[in-house]
Order: structure tokens, then sequence, then C-alpha cells
């Protein structure tokens, strides 16, 4: 029961996991066939396959395999107890590692031009997208039903901060008011974020920023924001720049570099 409660707390907060599974076992075992342990992808772990040098060598497997994001089946057979001889068990065992990664979130602050052109493409590299937006529903079903999930909202920054929005989430303001855009900055600036990006000029940047900072949001924080938002492409139209925030988006969720991989072959040389 507890590794189911721990699953859905992980669920719910967006965390990366695997269930440890004994399927199959051998010889004098600690181990027991349906046996399950979960490990959480910041290395907390609860239950247990069976301990000892089988069960480290298994979580450490199992982390790595969260890394790849990649479930896996494999039979140990090569156990080392550190015994003296004669002492210890011998055993083998089949173990099944599923690892549940959870789709990244993606909160849109308005579905204009550039932020139905990410919703559109955020479908596509499987984000979960939540979209608010102040306008009435009657004018944009089209643009919801580019969402997994719809806001309706008269200010934004009290739509984030009531939302059940899980931590880690990545943000973008691209409203069609400066007003609106920094409401939205505001609301995702006091929530646990991974990301927030904002369409805008330097200026505009500038001006929101200081009035932010008289709100008492502080300018490290501010300092965070991807401003102007998106990678360097030369982009022109609405899917350009959508194409640009996502695949800045995509650096930091892989921790890329953002330059070509043509120059990391070169370094490499």
């Amino acid at each position: 029961m507890e590794i189911l409660q721990e699953q859905l707390k992980a669920k719910k907060a967006a965390i990366s996991y695997a269930v440890l599974t004994v399927t199959e076992t051998e010889g004098t075992s600690p181990c027991k066939v349906g046996k399950k342990m979960l490990l959480l992808e910041d290395g907390r772990t609860f239950g247990t396959v069976g301990g000892g040098e089988f069960e480290r060598q298994a979580l450490e497997e199992a982390k790595q395999a969260i890394k790849r994001r990649q479930s896996f089946y494999k039979r140990y057979t090569h156990i080392p107890t550190y015994e003296d001889t004669g002492l210890g068990c011998t055993f083998k065992v089949s173990l099944f590692v599923d690892v549940v990664s959870p789709r990244l979130q993606l909160v849109v602050c308005n579905a204009g031009h550039v932020g139905s052109a990410v919703l559109r493409l955020a479908r596509l590299l499987h984000f979960e997208t939540t979209l608010i937006d102040t306008r009435s529903p009657d004018l944009i079903q089209d643009k919801i039903e580019l969402a997994d999930r719809f806001i309706s909202c008269e200010i934004f920054e009290k739509a984030i901060l009531e939302a059940d929005i899980p931590d880690e989430a990545y943000y973008l303001c691209c409203a069609s008011t400066h007003t609106q855009d920094k409401s939205a900055l505001k609301g995702a600036m006091q929530k646990s974020f991974g990301y927030v990006g904002m369409l805008g000029s330097v200026k505009k940047t500038k001006d929101i920023y200081k009035q932010l900072e008289e709100e008492s949001i502080s300018r490290d924080l501010l300092e965070q924001v991807h401003t102007p938002v998106g990678l360097d492409i030369g982009d022109m139209s609405p899917e350009e720049v959508a194409f640009s925030i996502l695949a800045e988006m995509l650096m930091i969720k892989n921790g890329g570099t953002g330059k070509p991989c043509k120059d990391r072959r070169n370094e490499e040389k």
C-alpha cells in the first residue's frame, strides 16, 4: 500500500520513478516472487526486493534506466555475496524494472498566434499542456481543443496561483498585452517552476521587471526568466517562433547547449 501511495504522490508531483518487481527466483533466495520496490528519481526508495548486493546492483541499474527513460527485464545469475567460502546463499533472480516518466507540464498563458502554434507543436513532443486564457471559451474553442486542459480566468496571476499545477512545470507568457504578461509572469514567479519564458522586446522586459521588483519579486528570480524567449534561429512566423521556444525548453530539460551538433563533433576531435 505504501508503494502505491508513493507512486500516486510521484505522479502528482511529475517525478519519474521505477518499480522493481521480482518475477522469478531460483535457489536459496532472499527474494520472493511478486516483491516490489519503488525507486524515485531523487534516490528515495520504498519497499525491498531482497536486500544485499543484488538489491544494490538492481537499484544502480534502475537509476540509469530512469535517466534513459527505458524499462528493462533482466535475469541476475552471478550475484557476489562477499562471504567467506562456504557461506552465503547462491541464487538467481529475474527482475522487471518498469520506468514511468510523467509528461512535462507546459502552461501556456494565452492562445494567440504564437501560443496556438506552441500548443500544436507541444502535442507532437508529448508535453502535457494547460491553456490559461482570459477570453470567453465560446470565442476560442478551436484553441482550447489544442490543449489537454483549459482554465478560463480574468486575471492570469490568480489563475496560476489557484490552479493545481505540478512543481517544476514550464510556463510561457505570451498574452496579448504587457499588463497580462506581467500578471502571468508574476504568477509563475510565485510557483516552483522548471522554466519560465516570456515573449517581448528588451524594453518590455525592463519595464515589467522594474514594476515586479516594486511588487516584491526579486531580481534574482526574474533573472531566471527566458526573455526574449526562444533560441535565435532567425525566426519570423508564429510557427517558427514556437519552434524556437520549444527548442529552448527541450535544451533546458535535457541539459543541452543549443549549439550545432557539428560543433560538438569538432570539439571531440
